[in-house]
């Protein structure tokens, strides 16, 4: 028999998240379960508590006598009024018992019981990031979850939950030791220039409507993200004819972590200058800067339908792992 109950001690729960879902490397992927089958990374006993006691947070252990052997968690947003999913794992020997869906069951309705909450959600919209290990990538990681696995355990176990997909992210990955630009990228800059659109670095004595362009794109979460380290450098495409105005970007440019990951917040290009072939020599200049800044790979999502695909699969990037953002609507 096991109990359900609110789950106060993080020390516990540090050990049972680096004993059932930390693995060296995605190679040793078992056969059933989440979240063990990503390959997660260990994390700080602070990161445990952000995780699992910080604020908005509902975390519950299943026990069976004095032994934690299940942890489900979420947390509230107000903002998108939703109550996300955060983490769902039971210890191998104890699955097929029901101790999921007893933790799910009481997860879902503490979440419900929010009057903000209208929906729960597994998405990447959640402050909690569980960072994993790329497949076949020799210690290289993504920071965090995007959605649900589709090759995971939890994904056929919400579905039958009766939540529901509504996009698919794909992860990117690519090693940048060999990264070169192809041939047709130079002859794009050049045109690009002659045209009055530059390739540099963002400098705000010499460019303007850096901020607005994020308006123009509708992207507030760049804008903040991007805007909070402009101590850093960030590639833009500037128009000479406009008083250097900035028409494109991506960045900021940063290398973190061991091995050495690029780090990427998105491209963007203006509305009014799209369709001139901006967005991939932009690409493929951050792409450059990160090599010969010491990055050993880059990884990043995107949306299954998001044309800004075709810039990274054209950049040599090729998709390592399938997510679904998943939905349960609530009636109230």
């Amino acid at each position: 028999m096991f109990d359900i109950r609110v789950l106060t001690n993080m020390e516990a729960a540090f050990d049972f998240y680096h004993t059932y879902s930390v693995v060296p490397t995605c190679e040793e992927r078992p056969a059933d379960g989440y979240p063990p089958a990503l390959g997660l990374m260990s994390v700080s006993r602070g990161t445990i508590e952000y995780w699992f006691a910080g604020d908005d947070r509902i975390t519950f252990g299943a026990y069976e006598g004095d032994r934690l052997i299940g942890i489900a968690s979420g947390n509230v947003s107000s903002a998108r009024k939703a109550g996300y999913l955060s983490y769902l794992c039971v210890a191998p020997d104890c699955r097929r018992r029901g101790i999921a869906t007893a933790l799910c069951d009481r997860l879902e309705e503490a979440l419900a019981t929010d009057p903000i909450v209208e929906k729960l959600e597994a998405v990447f919209y959640n402050p909690v990031q569980l960072p994993w290990y790329i497949p076949h990538g020799n210690g290289d990681y993504h920071p965090c979850l995007p959605g649900v696995d589709k090759s995971s355990g939890l994904y056929l176990f919400l579905k039958n939950r009766n939540w529901r997909d509504f996009a698919t992210q794909n992860c990117y990955y690519r090693r940048m030791a060999d990264y070169e630009d192809k041939p047709n990228i130079a002859a794009t800059r050049e045109r690009l220039l002659a045209e009055g659109i530059e390739l540099t670095l963002y400098d705000p004595e010499k460019h303007q409507g850096l901020p607005e362009l994020f308006d123009n794109i509708n992207n507030p979460g760049w804008k903040a993200h991007v805007l909070a380290r402009l101590d850093l450098p960030i590639v833009v495409a500037v128009d000479r004819n406009a008083d250097g105005l900035v028409v494109g970007y991506t960045g900021p440019l940063s290398v973190v972590g061991t091995p050495g990951r690029g780090n990427f917040c998105g491209i963007g290009v203006r509305t009014e200058y799209r369709g001139r072939g901006i967005g991939k020599p932009v690409f493929c200049e951050m792409c450059a800067r990160h090599k010969d800044g010491g990055a050993d790979f880059m990884s990043l999502y995107t949306g299954e339908d998001n044309p800004a695909r075709n810039i990274y699969e054209s950049a040599g990037f090729r998709i390592v792992r399938s997510f679904s953002d998943m939905r349960k609507v609530l009636k109230k």
